[in-house]
């Protein structure tokens, strides 16, 4: 009598475990799903490198004037509209006027528009500017000249993070692309991502670029002509202080100030440029 029930004891507790695994099995398998669902998808099948087209001359463009000199890029607001547009009200309303380089990583990028050349944001500064969504597209990527914005926050729960559908957002800093160097064991690297990839392993290798960065960050404009990527040489090239000891930036020695942004078409800004 003893052995039968506990041969009956053995059977429940079998029957408590394959059902719990069962229930396990389907929790993870509907996360998986909605993972997958909430995850950006690129469809390297149909990449358009937009930024590698000849832009028409009435593409929307603009003119950051520095202290290194000045760099002619063309805006995307197709692509990441809420960005474009918080930037041009801003520069418009003369916020990125006397703002700084505060960080450069010699040769590979460097990131402006803070009104502290420390890095830091002016005191009061208006937090809507700072929860701009992040917008990725897969027609933009973090070629030499792109302009990118770093996130600032991520906003969402633990069923955010497990679904993947996290909200990211960005502000008012951002990074100019110079590139990194591609030596031999960078372009294995690259190659080795994915077979379906070859057309933008290919564009990072003749352009240059920070492929790290991809669909990591909004970008929202594109420098355009050979004045404009020599200043950001220039600049990526400069002279360094040491780093900060909280934030770790290291900005450079002589400062290097955005003056002011125009904006026109690129015919218009490319005008400006020869004058």
């Amino acid at each position: 009598m003893a052995l039968k029930e506990h041969k009956r004891a053995i059977t429940r507790l079998f029957l408590v475990v394959l059902i719990l695994f069962l229930l396990c099995f389907g929790l993870f398998s509907c996360m998986s799903t909605l993972a997958k669902q909430g995850s950006a998808y690129v469809d390297l099948d149909n990449v358009h490198l937009i930024q590698l087209d000849q832009p028409e001359p009435d593409a929307p463009a603009m003119r950051m004037e520095t202290s290194a000199g000045d760099i002619v890029a063309i805006l995307y607001p197709e692509q990441a509209p809420a960005y474009v547009a918080q930037f041009q009200k801003l520069a418009e309303e003369g916020y990125y006027d006397g703002t700084y380089v505060f960080q450069v990583e010699q040769g590979v990028y460097f990131e402006a528009g803070t009104p502290n050349v420390d890095g830091s944001l002016k005191a009061g500064t208006d937090d809507t500017y700072e929860k701009v969504e992040q917008e990725l597209t897969p027609e933009l990527w973090p070629f030499r000249g792109a302009f990118c914005v770093p996130a600032t926050s991520q906003e969402g729960g633990f069923w955010s993070r497990l679904t993947n559908s996290m909200k990211t957002y960005c502000g008012t800093r951002f990074a100019v692309c110079n590139t990194i160097t591609f030596d031999q064991a960078a372009k294995e690297e690259l190659s080795s991502v994915a077979e379906k990839a070859a057309v933008v392993n290919d564009a990072f290798l003749e352009q240059g670029g920070i492929p790290n960065y991809s669909q990591q960050m909004t970008i929202f404009a594109q420098a355009y002509g050979a004045d404009s990527f020599a200043v950001i040489d220039k600049i990526t090239g400069a002279d360094l202080q040491e780093a900060q000891e909280e934030s770790g930036y290291t900005a450079p020695k002589e400062d290097i100030q955005i003056l002011h942004i125009t904006f026109g078409t690129l015919a218009e800004m490319s005008e400006e440029e020869t004058e």
